[in-house]
């Protein structure tokens, strides 16, 4: 079963600035197709011109891109990097890689982008954790520590600037059909073929209870909910949009 699409929706954010990290490929495309249709200024950080895994002048870049585009309304830290193994198999500088995207740069750029939100009394902050900030998975160690600690991050910051009037709430995606779900499928095959012994993903589909993978624009739908005055009192929320995965 397809899931239903209707670029009619609005979420009333139009006239707005967000930021959107990872926006050419996968879910972040869809986020800023979504945005963008719905009358936001979107503002892409990415691969080749920006990476994010510079922390050495990540904070320098981040102030320079945040000032230079003022006022930010929206923040989606949505770019992330992923890598299969135990604890065993995965070494320090490789954890480090994988932690330097997915929480150091969503981190800076909260900070980054925080303090002209509390200015104005308003803003909305979005993180794409995964459903692995709520349950473990095989060989995947270091990425769903960096989700959860997202996920972590979002629940303390939500605390912090509430009373700023800013809202920080993090989505936990499942199975999502990108070209990043199928390399690391076609990944555990070749790595660890007695566990994973297929590449197909009807095999992967039949472990999520609606029966599929999610569509990129279904995650999409949900950050512009949460970035949008119909979710005026949702923050500190994680938020799983896994087709029921994460109630098995």
């Amino acid at each position: 079963m397809q899931p239903p699409t209707d670029p009619r929706i609005s979420y009333g954010l139009a006239g707005r600035r967000a930021i959107v990290t990872g926006h050419r490929g996968g879910i972040g495309a869809a986020i800023a197709r979504v945005l963008e249709r719905d009358g936001v200024t979107v503002i892409g950080v990415d691969l080749p011109e920006f990476d994010l895994s510079d922390t050495a002048t990540l904070e320098t870049r981040l102030a320079r891109l945040v000032a230079e585009n003022e006022p930010i309304d929206i923040l989606v830290n949505n770019a992330g990097i992923t890598v299969l193994g135990a604890v065993t198999e995965t070494p320090l500088a490789e954890l480090e890689r994988v932690f330097r995207v997915n929480f150091f740069a969503a981190y800076a750029l909260m900070a980054a982008v925080i303090p002209g939100m509390a200015a104005r009394g308003k803003g909305a902050i979005v993180n794409i954790a995964s459903d692995q900030a709520l349950i473990g998975k095989q060989v995947s160690a270091a990425y769903g520590a960096s989700k959860a600690a997202i996920a972590q991050l979002s629940r303390s910051a939500a605390l912090d600037w509430a009373k700023s009037g800013i809202r920080v709430n993090c989505i936990a995606p499942g199975s999502t059909d990108t070209a990043m779900l199928s390399q690391v499928i076609t990944d555990l095959s070749a790595t660890y073929p007695t566990r994973y012994p297929t590449t197909s993903h009807e095999y992967y589909r039949a472990g999520v209870p609606l029966g599929r993978f999610a569509e990129p624009e279904e995650i999409a739908q949900v950050v512009a909910f949460l970035a949008s005055d119909a979710a005026s009192f949702i923050t500190g929320v994680i938020m799983p949009v896994d087709g029921g995965g994460t109630a098995q």
